[in-house]
């Protein structure tokens, strides 16, 4: 593959959806971190985000086993600080878990609850904004 054909060619949306495939660990989005104009401009957008959105998560792409096992380690190294804490007879604090990936399939299995349970609140007169 030669970028500069694409680039001839303009091919845009291939350069683009290139692009959006690379590891978020890279140099131009290094690059584009320690630029002042795009700099200034991701952080208005982080300030106009909207609450209701989706919490970050990783990418699938990027999430292996060594991620996935480092999860595990993080989690059970805050259950034992919690642990040693309940132990001293204080009152641990709520573990929040590091996010794992979220994919189609979890999204789609979170709406189909919701459904269940819209469903079967409804058997007993109660509707979805009740839930």
């Amino acid at each position: 593959m030669d970028l500069a054909e694409w680039y001839v060619a303009g091919r845009w949306t291939a350069l683009l959806e290139l692009i959006d495939m690379l590891p978020s660990n890279n140099r131009l989005n290094e690059a584009i971190a320690n630029d002042p104009e795009s700099a200034r401009q991701l952080a208005e957008m982080s300030l106009d985000k909207d609450p209701d959105d989706e919490p970050w998560s990783p990418k699938l792409s990027e999430f292996g086993i060594t991620e996935h096992l480092l999860r595990e380690i993080l989690h059970a190294i805050k259950l034992s600080g919690n642990t040693a804490i309940a132990a001293a007879g204080g009152k641990p604090g709520e573990i929040k878990p590091f996010p794992a990936p979220r994919t189609g399939i979890d999204r789609a299995l979170e709406a189909a609850e919701r459904d269940w349970a819209v469903g079967f609140a409804g058997l007993f007169g109660f509707d979805a904004s009740d839930i």
